[in-house]
């Protein structure tokens, strides 16, 4: 009996150390899984500092600052004012999102135009109301008509057509400070409340 007991005590504590041995043989096998949340950090690091060079650096992003976007409208325009520094270069975008032909005129400001995109001539001649009754659907006969558009090579203002739904561009350095309006030059537009503001500072 003694010697069966001692057989089973002896077969147990065999047991219980090659659980032990087991143990810490999976613990051992673990470690490494644990290290590697120490690895993952080091390689997120590395990831985010590969995407920080991808995205553009300070100077590229301050371009954008130089892009004015106006929106016009029957009858106005978004923004109505702007604020731009002199002898600085500007990129003045104009989307016309009306019904109907407008521009966007600044004659008394004084500019360098350093780039001009193509835009189409003034329509006809017409007057307020016959656009108004354009826009309602009325068709009339309209007499030809000539207009300076305001595109001589030697031009020192702004002045932009733009069709329904066109966007049309230039490039520009103001050459004075001070407050200056523009307007829609179409008959009847400024008139109507066509008309904005830039403050050159």
């Amino acid at each position: 009996m003694e010697i069966k007991q001692k057989g089973i005590y002896l077969i147990g504590s065999a047991l219980v150390t090659i659980g032990l041995l087991a143990g810490c043989g999976s613990s051992e096998e673990s470690a490494p899984e644990k290290d590697k949340p120490v690895e993952e950090p080091k390689q997120q690091q590395k990831e985010e500092t590969e995407q920080q060079k991808d995205k553009p650096i300070a100077s590229e992003e301050s371009k954008n600052d130089n892009v004015i976007k106006i929106s016009a409208f029957e009858m106005g325009y978004t923004p109505p004012s702007v604020t731009l520094e002199e002898g600085k270069e500007y990129t003045l975008v104009l989307k016309n999102n009306g019904k109907i032909f407008h521009d966007l005129t600044a004659k008394k400001l004084d500019v360098k135009i350093t780039h001009m995109g193509k835009m189409p001539d003034h329509p006809e001649k017409m007057s307020f109301s016959d656009e108004i009754d354009k826009i309602l659907g009325l068709n009339k006969v309209h007499a030809s008509g000539s207009h300076d558009d305001g595109h001589g090579e030697e031009e020192n203002y702004i002045h932009m057509n733009a069709r329904s739904g066109q966007t049309v561009k230039i490039k520009f350095i103001p050459q004075e400070t001070g407050e200056f309006k523009f307007f829609c030059s179409v008959p009847g537009h400024e008139e109507a409340g066509m008309h904005g503001g830039i403050e050159i500072e």
